[in-house]
């Protein structure tokens, strides 16, 4: 049970339902219920997750008062800088006499320094493993983290919890398109971030229309790519549509029951690479930037696999039946050292949750 003396909620913010599947996992180990901002989320929420509870609030009474008044302490995906708590709580804090506390639940980890350093401006970050404070010591930041809970690969945890419910699922919602049973390729690329990371434009008109009739794809783009690129976004869509071997996957955000039925991985810089290291099982990386993986922390996790570069982007296929021979030789040892590089041990939800509220009752670091 949640302490008593603190009422805490997840927040889940419209348009970003990528999130239930971080949120959701905190709020089922926590015990307290997600407020979704969108209600038309709710349906998807009590669907993917059945054992959560969820809240709406219509969006003209969702404000900062709202927030204090109703609770203690709030788990969102979002990054919300101190300056910001504190141009919006301040004031308010001292009206309701008491302390609001933040808590930062990252939405997957990934070499994204540029995001990942927003972190150590929150209240309280849950952190999975060492990478990612070593991460933050590389960009010179992991000093200014004031408050941090390690917490392992929870989302694993639960997947496994309710491994049958996802079998289930998957097969009714997912492998059922397929016309027959295939090896799966997953395609999961970022978006066009402030790194340029994403590889959506530039492969994967190529990946639908060149896969081999051995393989089902399943091609999952980062939900903020239909935003950024909207005309080729649904021009790709429509590819897909009617191929028997191909499914493009939009408002789904479960990850490891999708993991769990991949056979081979495609990506760039999503987090996705990194939940996908649990399943030693072959990757292969665009690095449409050419960027030097022996000398950049940020491709820390090329080493897991195959890189391709984009003189060869045209050769996918190829490369991939060439290299998956000697993959496990090659790859299998440092996969598995870095996933726990990661994630390290698993924990029980009963310690976690522990944590975490020591976290939140502990006096905040800093001042509002």
């Amino acid at each position: 049970m949640s302490s008593p003396k603190k009422k805490a909620v997840g927040l889940l913010p419209a348009e970003h339902t990528h999130y239930l599947d971080h949120l959701s996992v905190i709020c089922y180990l926590m015990d307290i219920p997600l407020l979704c901002l969108n209600e038309s989320d709710i349906p998807l929420a009590k669907k993917l997750y059945p054992e959560i509870r969820t809240l709406s609030q219509e969006y003209l009474e969702f404000n900062p008062e709202f927030l204090i008044a109703n609770y203690d302490v709030l788990f969102s995906s979002d990054v919300w800088s101190r300056e910001l708590f504190q141009h919006a709580y301040r004031d308010l804090e001292r009206k309701y006499n008491k302390t609001l506390r933040k808590i930062y639940c990252p939405h997957g980890f990934s070499d994204k320094g540029f995001y990942l350093k927003k972190c150590v401006d929150e209240d309280i970050t849950l952190i999975y493993g060492q990478n990612m404070l070593d991460l933050l010591e590389h960009h010179r930041v992991l000093q200014e983290l004031p408050t941090h809970v390690i917490t392992g690969n929870y989302r694993y945890t639960y997947f496994n919890k309710q491994r049958a419910f996802y079998e289930k699922l998957m097969q009714d919602e997912i492998l059922s398109r397929f016309d027959r049973q295939r090896p799966i390729i997953l395609y999961a690329p970022t978006w066009s971030d402030p790194e340029d990371s994403g590889t959506f434009c530039e492969v994967a008109l190529a990946l639908v229309e060149q896969l081999p009739k051995d393989y089902n794809m399943i091609v999952k783009p980062h939900p903020l790519i239909e935003n950024n690129d909207p005309g080729f976004y649904y021009q790709l869509m429509g590819k897909c549509e009617g191929k028997t071997n191909i499914h493009f996957l939009k408002d789904f955000p479960l990850i490891y029951p999708l993991l769990a039925h991949t056979d081979i991985y495609i990506g760039d810089m999503s987090s996705i690479g990194y939940d996908f290291l649990i399943f030693d099982k072959p990757m292969f990386f665009l690095n449409k930037n050419k960027r030097d993986i022996e000398s950049d922390r940020g491709l820390y996790l090329y080493r897991c696999g195959v890189e391709i570069l984009p003189d060869h982007f045209a050769q996918i296929y190829p490369i991939i039946e060439k290299e998956l021979k000697n993959d496990h030789a090659n790859f299998s040892h440092i996969r598995k050292a870095t996933y726990d590089y990661t994630f390290g041990p698993e924990k029980p939800f009963s310690q976690i949750k522990s944590e975490i509220i020591a976290a939140y009752e502990t006096p905040r670091k800093y001042m509002l």
